[in-house]
């Protein structure tokens, strides 16, 4: 009977492994790249989420012509209940509304309240739905991101998902650090046409983004991933780098590649800071961090831990000339397995406000050195081991 486990055991573990290789091959197979041109458009950054909410709710409240959003993930709580409704009274106003989530990031949005949504008249679909065959590798596979556009005019774009977690209403977590963008000119068409393209494939239903408006006065890039251009594009920007790079995150498991650009970086002088959370959201995300970052630690970089509350934001910024912020983390699952959408800004004046906020952060936070590495404790270290085995989905 031992045998006859184990046996099965053994079997189910070479069954999801066969099931994850081929399941990536056939993605990076079937991989459609979104062209994005070089673009330009104007932006306002939003670090705290009760004044995204309130801008972003009323502006859907008042739109005209149509509503479109995408979320990797919708809570259910009374924030979430909000703005499902201000998409509800929209809609029943004869205005087109249309509400992507991802399947697994929109779970808590059950089959009433999906019921609700299209009776009053909002398109709702789920994106990623898991199925055969390589369903465990769809089943990894998230469309991790979020965007917001409204009458084709005004895009929203960052790492805020929808919940009361993200105003800081967590006893767990307490304040939220997170970076949303509110766009305006051509770049809104161009996130309107990532946020389409998901649509197409949940839906089936092909649309036109919103024509470019002209009043873009800066330089911008839209980088839409699919689990495979990331770690090629987060590469280049640390190879760019002279001067400093200033990288946060919420989970830091970079592949070898980009450890390696990391560790040549600080050989050609490059100044490096890292800041990721002291809490974690995940069991072994953070002893998987903990490696790495110990070998650029003794390489001379710079690491914090946040510790007044959770520090969700997705930054990097290179010799302060070039900010990228969006959705993708610093991790595996952003570089192999999740579609992403970033923001590249040149802007220096709203960079050096960018960086600013980010030594803010760093000045109250822990720094990572010998005497934090010797107060691990036993339980860190052993997790350390186990997240060795489940970096490609971490």
């Amino acid at each position: 009977m031992l045998v006859t486990i184990i046996l099965f055991i053994i079997l189910f573990i070479l069954l999801l492994v066969l099931d994850f290789k081929w399941g990536r091959a056939k993605h990076r197979k079937n991989h459609r790249p979104i062209p994005l041109p070089e673009t330009s458009g104007n932006y306002k950054l939003y670090k705290n989420g009760s004044v995204l909410y309130e801008q972003m709710f009323q502006e859907i409240s008042e739109a005209k012509k149509q509503v479109d959003v995408y979320f990797y993930l919708i809570d259910n709580d009374y924030i979430s209940e909000n703005f499902l409704d201000v998409l509800k009274n929209k809609a029943r106003n004869g205005v087109p509304v249309r509400l992507l989530v991802d399947r697994l990031g929109g779970y808590k949005i059950n089959k009433s309240a999906r019921k609700k949504l299209k009776d009053a008249g909002v398109d709702f679909y789920f994106a990623e739905t898991p199925g055969f065959p390589f369903f465990f590798y769809r089943l990894n596979r998230r469309n991790h991101r979020k965007i917001t556009v409204i009458d084709g005019k005004v895009g929203y774009l960052g790492g805020f998902n929808i919940g009361k977690n993200y105003i800081g209403e967590s006893a767990k977590f307490g304040d939220w650090r997170d970076y949303h963008l509110r766009l305006t000119g051509p770049v809104v068409s161009q996130i309107h046409k990532v946020m389409l393209d998901d649509w197409y494939l949940a839906s089936g239903e092909t649309l036109t983004p919103c024509q470019p408006s002209e009043d873009g006065n800066h330089k911008m890039n839209i980088l839409a991933t699919d689990g495979v251009e990331l770690e090629k594009e987060f590469a280049k920007m640390i190879h760019s780098a002279k001067k400093e790079i200033l990288i946060g995150t919420p989970y830091f498991i970079p592949t070898d590649r980009l450890q390696e650009a990391l560790k040549q970086a600080i050989d050609r002088g490059v100044e490096l800071h890292i800041m990721i959370p002291m809490k974690a959201d995940h069991p072994f995300v953070k002893p998987a961090a903990i490696p790495y970052l110990k070998e650029l630690y003794h390489k001379g970089a710079s690491i914090r831990f946040f510790d007044a509350g959770f520090y969700h934001s997705k930054i990097i910024i290179i010799d302060g000339t070039f900010a990228d912020i969006g959705t993708a983390n610093f991790d595996r699952r952003s570089f192999f397995l999740n579609k992403e959408v970033n923001t590249y800004v040149y802007d220096e004046d709203f960079i050096s406000d960018l960086r600013a906020a980010y030594f803010e952060d760093a000045a109250d936070a822990i720094a990572f050195d010998e005497h934090w590495l010797k107060r691990r404790s036993f339980t860190t270290r052993l997790n350390q081991r186990i997240a060795v085995l489940l970096r490609p989905f971490l």
